[in-house]
């Protein structure tokens, strides 16, 4: 009986016990987790731009390049990921549809343009829209373990001043929604004080 009753506990113990892989740490930059968009449609042209002041820079394109040729880039302006403070950079996503070409300018649209979580890089960019961050060196915020509604992420919070990292468990659903927030606690606290 008392095997028995070990078995079980054991069973229930490897059941809830979830091994998290990380991401190498030059995965985690913004650039590499764009690329590994699929977006919800099939497009006929689709690029990620980064644009650092005024000049914007393709970085990833799929599609018809030809096309490329027919986009004006007048009157764009606005992009999600917005840094590089104290100078000004961000990310566009610019994509032909039925011969009509459209910007992404905010976060929300590029969740739309993500839609349906197909791999750990999207899971990571949902969290990013839902401004948490990746500690690129770090497990307590950055990991991740597939599960069969979408992927649980170890993800973190920064602030600089007083300098502090804390880490949250999130599920991302398959559907691109947080379902899911535990706050893990602060696993980096410093009395300095970032400016930029």
């Amino acid at each position: 009986m008392k095997k028995i009753i070990a078995i079980i506990f054991f069973s229930l113990i490897s059941c809830n016990n979830i091994e998290y892989n990380s991401l190498e740490p030059e995965k985690t930059e913004t650039e590499n987790l764009l690329k590994k968009i699929i977006p919800n449609k099939n497009y006929e042209y689709w690029e990620i731009n980064y644009v650092y002041g005024l000049t914007p820079k393709v970085i990833f394109s799929r599609g018809k390049k030809e096309l490329k040729k027919t986009f004006k880039t007048e009157g764009i302006s606005g992009g999600f990921f917005i840094g590089c403070q104290p100078g000004y950079c961000y990310y566009t996503i610019n994509f032909l549809e039925n011969g009509k070409w459209n910007s992404l300018k905010d976060k929300e649209e590029l969740a739309k343009f993500i839609s349906k979580i197909d791999n750990v890089e999207e899971a990571f960019l949902i969290a990013r829209i839902n401004d948490y961050d990746i500690d690129s060196n770090n497990k307590n915020g950055n990991s991740y373990a597939l599960t069969k509604d979408g992927y649980k992420l170890k993800v973190m919070k920064y602030n600089n001043c007083p300098k502090t990292k804390e880490s949250f468990l999130i599920l991302v659903d398959s559907n691109g929604k947080i379902k899911q927030t535990e706050n893990l606690g602060f696993y980096l606290k410093t009395k300095d004080c970032i400016v930029y």
